[in-house]
């Protein structure tokens, strides 16, 4: 696929069948909304447009799709290379269970590496024990390289706005991923981290912070790991 730029030909074809092969997550944002989810390309149908990608439709695509006069799609995902790529599609026909929309004339590659965000299981939180400080997170999404979740609860009486600043670093924190029938409870310490994002949710006073882990230990990284492809597992499971 070459080392820089863009993907396209018959080396597209070999990276999107590299994407059903592995069953490859991949995050799919609707253009002109804040629709984005996670899914993965199921086939490539041919046609006599041209070839045509089918992808495992997200719950609630259509009626957001509705809401706009053209549907544009966008996704990125991690290739083989660990390395960032995004592509953007314009048109989508529907399918059952299932989106068709057309190749992209190249897929972008970027040359930086990006570790993918993955959709946790419910249940699985972040514990952060700061000085004076004791906060639960329910964790929404995780990677190798960081965590996104929203503030559960404190023990800090009548505080008002975030506990957090942007910046800030975190240096007594874990994250717990609950048990399923085939999968331990696991506990991941993370040795340092930073805050990276603070969201408010106004309607519900809520906040949502975003951590990049600085420093984790070998053991820690390779549990961090199988709970990812944990999560993974559970997420090719409710297609």
């Amino acid at each position: 696929m070459g080392d820089t730029g863009k993907v396209q030909g018959q080396k597209l074809v070999e990276l999107f069948n590299y994407l059903i092969e592995k069953q490859v997550i991949i995050s799919m944002q609707l253009m002109g909304s804040d629709f984005e989810r996670l899914t993965c390309v199921t086939g490539i149908k041919q046609s006599p447009d041209g070839n045509r990608l089918c992808i495992d439709r997200p719950g609630g695509f259509v009626d957001e799709a509705a809401k706009l006069r053209d549907v544009n799609l966008r996704f990125n995902f991690n290739g083989p290379d660990r390395l960032e790529y995004i592509f953007t599609t314009q048109g989508v026909k529907h399918q059952g269970r299932e989106l068709e929309t057309p190749f992209p004339p190249f897929v972008e590659r970027i040359q930086r590496r990006k570790d993918f965000r993955m959709q946790t299981a419910p249940g699985t939180r972040m514990l952060i024990k700061e000085e004076k400080l004791h906060a639960i997170l329910d964790l929404g999404n995780v990677s190798l390289g960081g965590a996104f979740g929203v503030l559960r609860k404190h023990n800090l009486k009548n505080f008002k706005g975030p506990i957090f600043k942007v910046d800030q670093s975190i240096t007594n924190a874990g994250i717990i991923v609950p048990a399923t029938k085939d999968f331990q409870e696991l506990v991941i310490i993370i040795k340092k981290a930073e805050v990276r994002r603070i969201e408010h949710d106004k309607t519900n006073n809520r906040y949502r912070y975003a951590f990049e882990f600085k420093a984790l230990d070998g053991k820690e990284h390779h549990k961090l790991t199988q709970s990812i492809y944990h999560f993974q597992r559970l997420f090719l499971q409710r297609r």
